[in-house]
């Protein structure tokens, strides 16, 4: 009968260790097997909140790609915004740096003259920079900056082409 010596004990240790560990699963395909989300953002490509539904179009090794549609309110002059983006998230299993670009559609209706209204679009493209983060029940943190460029329709702030603009948002997978 042999005796273990400690070489063999470690060897045999490591290989145990190892089969366990290449059971277990790692990919970011399973971990992102609810693909859809809902959340609520403030601030962000809705102005100033906004319902958005997203969605997982694409699972890579190592990235995701995603895209998102919602509507919002816009701050001061009561109109909507409907935002929508796309975005590029890199990362492991749960936090992601996300690059993309999105745009803003708003309709307001504007006061020109006194007692007329007059019904104005505008449109604001916004490239994303920012951190997602998926919670292992189900929550979607997100922060990000998305500086708006004006880019046809009336201004809506003023005459001002960019706005220094970032949105966080919290929703829920399925």
């Amino acid at each position: 009968m042999k005796t273990i010596t400690m070489p063999r004990l470690f060897t045999l240790l490591f290989c145990l260790s190892a089969m366990v560990y290449g059971q277990e699963s790692n990919s970011l395909a399973e971990s992102l097997e609810r693909k859809n989300n809902i959340d609520i953002t403030l601030g962000g490509m809705g102005l100033f909140t906004s319902i958005n539904y997203n969605r997982i179009v694409a699972v890579k090794s190592n990235y995701f790609i995603n895209t998102s549609v919602g509507i919002g309110i816009v701050p001061g002059v009561g109109g909507i915004s409907y935002p929508h983006q796309l975005t590029f998230n890199l990362g492991s299993q749960n936090s992601f740096f996300e690059l993309g670009v999105g745009g803003t559609y708003v309709y307001f209706e504007s006061e020109r003259t006194i007692g007329t209204k007059e019904k104005v679009t505008s449109y604001q493209l916004s490239p994303i920079i920012g951190w997602r983060k998926h919670f292992s029940n189900h929550l979607v943190f997100r922060a990000y900056a998305s500086p708006l460029f004006h880019v046809s329709g009336e201004f809506y702030v003023e005459d001002y082409t960019v706005i220094p603009y970032g949105g966080i948002g919290l929703g829920y997978r399925f």
